[in-house]
């Protein structure tokens, strides 16, 4: 319905939570993960050798919430709605099936649980004759981050479907070191993985993944 000065308020884009709302989750957050790490490295008796590949799945995660927080909510139709959301169902399967949370079955393995450093962990392992599965909780919340952003650009608008496709494949590149660097952990310092990955990999796979984000998000407020 119009207002007196002739605006439709229903078709204005909203955005969820004021900034306040959302730097104090945030913050509430990163302690959470803070102590979760101090706990983690107390109840193992392990050191942290590189800070900052403890604290990168932090960085998906509290970047994802950040956007969840304050994207911009635009009103669409049901039509336009499932449109979008299938967009993003098969953007979130690809980074899925590029980063290695799914992949094609093999030898039957029974579910178990592995308590990485919190963030990595606790990882998600499964083996049958159709589908493997390595949930790590950081890739979820950041490829779930990415496809939302998606699908908001694409209820935006034509134009602003550039930008996931730009994600798309900025972040396809991007998840590869990260699902090879968790095979060389599994596999044990040992392994030919383990020595093939450089450490470059884990600050690649971030810095891409912030980029990806940068963008999608830029698109979706700017087309708001």
């Amino acid at each position: 319905m119009a207002t007196s000065q002739g605006i439709d308020r229903s078709a204005i884009p909203e955005l969820p939570v004021e900034r306040s709302t959302a730097v104090s989750a945030v913050g509430v957050l990163l302690v959470v993960e803070l102590v979760a790490v101090f706990a983690y490295l107390r109840i193992t008796g392990t050191g942290v050798l590189e800070p900052r590949y403890t604290l990168y799945p932090f960085v998906w995660i509290n970047v994802g919430a950040w956007v969840l927080l304050r994207r911009p909510t635009i009103p669409a139709d049901r039509r336009r709605r499932l449109a979008a959301g299938a967009v993003a169902a098969v953007y979130f399967l690809v980074l899925a099936v590029a980063g290695g949370l799914v992949g094609p079955g093999g030898m039957e393995m029974p579910a178990r649980i592995v308590w990485l450093s919190p963030g990595w962990g606790p990882t998600l392992l499964y083996t049958n004759g159709l589908v493997d599965l390595a949930v790590l909780p950081f890739e979820v919340v950041g490829y779930a981050t990415l496809a939302v952003l998606v699908y908001t650009v694409v209820l935006a608008g034509a134009r602003s479907a550039v930008a996931g496709l730009l994600g798309l494949a900025t972040c396809v590149s991007c998840v590869w070191p990260f699902g090879a660097a968790l095979l060389a952990a599994l596999g044990g310092v040992g392994s030919p993985l383990a020595t093939a990955v450089p450490g470059v990999a884990y600050d690649l796979s971030t810095a891409l993944f912030l980029v990806t984000v940068g963008v999608l998000y830029w698109a979706a407020r700017r087309s708001a």
